[in-house]
């Protein structure tokens, strides 16, 4: 068993339709398909009462013989096995309900005729046995509704484990819509490949795992040479690995292939073959006209390079190498100018190597677009660090002096915007953002109870900025 395990959801962007069609499954076997056991019970207990057993079976003996299958008529003793295949031999079954193997002429006829009927009867009321896909009576219908049905609850929960697990990553890669077409074409697909390989089956076709095979498919041709993590069990041992996702397409259909020779079961390996193919040929068509979303295919690897390359600049940093780790952490912004630590990291390089860079890196990190989301904290970390390091000679403009003043009273670090609030009121006294500054300044020492200082601020700015705004506000505050 090999099962991808690379990546988890991203529930601020759900696979919707993964999610989707998890419930379908479940609600389709529980509500759609909640009589079936029994009235398959039903059937069949018909069927093995009634006389189409002794009348059957010479019939379907015969066939075998005229087709060939003396050998295996002799080897097979077992008369349930042999009515197991006569009820899903699609070729005998047209045969004897055309009337070429049993006709009015039979003694039987008209008590096989009945029973035929009351046996039909019995399955045109299963759910499971209308809408298989059987390949010596397909249909366009049952081609897609097939999809929808299990045979019990392990059956159920196997695949739909494989559906999410497979499922949500190649939705987040191909989107919603393409996805949902390309999982039906895969299960599909699947049937068709099945009606290929045996035409003349009645066997009750059902199970997603066909279409999710089909996703395994996509999912293996998507990923291609990215290394992805996968679970692996071999016998009795198990274990991770990270390997090129392609991989495992080679491995899954040569399992399903394997296992259709060696370990024949009611499992259709058939469909799972044909879905792997048919997905696979989807995300080579998805690649080829540029359907796959390549950012989420190289996410995981950008990541694994970003903390690789973040981790050496940092130990280039810690052993002094100030010109290495200034290299990478450059190298790193080029690639990444969204993640703001590679600023701060540069910034912290400049000032350890007293670099005149220190001031592009200040005012990108002091940008009020950058620094909004900062805490408050290491916001003034930042700004008394620049100031220390560059006075008197800062170059930071009145915008950006004036947001950080703001948020440092905001955050209650009164006494350091105290002093840029001082600093714009004398040196940049025309300045539109000051009484704004001056106000913000006021109300907090107000709010902290510190009146004093609250009215030193509420007079400066009655002094200074008499018809702002502001000062209305600083009026009324003042009574």
């Amino acid at each position: 068993m090999f099962i991808p395990l690379d990546r988890k959801p991203e529930w601020r962007n759900p696979p919707v339709i993964t999610l989707l069609l998890l419930v379908i499954n479940v609600l389709c076997f529980t509500l759609w398909q909640g009589e079936d056991q029994r009235l398959e019970e039903q059937a069949y207990d018909y069927y093995l009462d009634s006389r189409l057993p002794a009348i059957e079976l010479p019939l379907y003996r015969k066939f075998l013989s005229e087709q060939g299958f003396e050998a295996q008529l002799e080897q097979q003793e077992d008369d349930d096995i042999l009515l197991s295949r006569l009820l899903t031999d699609g070729k005998f079954q047209q045969l004897m309900k055309g009337g070429q193997l049993i006709n009015p002429q039979h003694p039987d006829y008209a008590t096989w005729q009945e029973q035929r009927r009351i046996f039909e009867d019995y399955l045109q009321r299963i759910v499971t046995y209308q809408y298989s896909f059987k390949t010596a009576e397909p249909s366009l219908t049952t081609l897609i509704t097939h999809m929808f049905l299990h045979a019990d609850w392990g059956h159920l929960i196997g695949n739909m484990i494989f559906l999410f697990l497979v499922g949500f990553s190649v939705e987040m890669t191909l989107g919603r819509t393409l996805y949902l077409s390309a999982y039906l074409i895969a299960g599909a697909s699947s049937g068709l490949f099945y009606l290929w390989l045996d035409p003349d089956s009645l066997m009750w076709g059902i199970g997603a795992s066909g279409a999710i095979s089909g996703l395994m498919g996509m999912y293996t041709v998507l990923f291609g040479r990215r290394k992805i993590r996968f679970f692996y069990t071999l016998l009795f041992y198990f274990d991770f690995v990270r390997a090129p996702a392609i991989i495992l397409l080679p491995i899954w259909l040569g399992y399903e292939v394997i296992t259709q020779i060696y370990s024949p079961s009611n499992i259709n390996n058939f469909a799972h073959i044909g879905g792997l193919l048919s997905g696979a040929l989807i995300g080579y068509i998805a690649l080829r006209y540029g359907k796959a979303d390549l950012d989420y295919l190289d996410r995981e690897e950008n990541k694994q390079a970003y903390l690789k390359g973040y981790q050496q600049g940092l130990e280039h940093v810690a052993h002094m190498e100030f010109d290495k780790a200034r290299r990478i952490f450059l190298e790193l912004r080029e690639k990444h100018p969204e993640k703001i630590e590679i600023t701060e990291q540069l910034f912290n390089i400049a000032k350890l190597s007293s670099d005149e860079a220190i001031h592009e890196y200040a005012r990108e990190l002091l940008d009020p677009d950058n620094s909004r989301t900062m805490p408050v904290r290491q916001l003034r970390d930042i700004f008394i660090a620049y100031v220390e390091q560059v006075q008197p000679n800062v170059r930071l403009g009145p915008d950006q002096l004036i947001s950080i003043a703001l948020r440092l009273s905001s955050g209650n670090y009164l006494q350091d915007a105290e002093k840029i609030i001082l600093y714009l009121t004398t040196r940049k006294s025309d300045f539109a953002r000051n009484p704004e500054g001056l106000l913000a300044l006021a109300s907090q020492y107000n709010r902290n109870n510190n009146h004093k200082k609250a009215e030193k601020y509420f007079n400066i700015l009655l002094q200074c900025y008499p018809d702002s705004r502001e000062a209305e506000h600083a009026r009324q505050v003042l009574g």
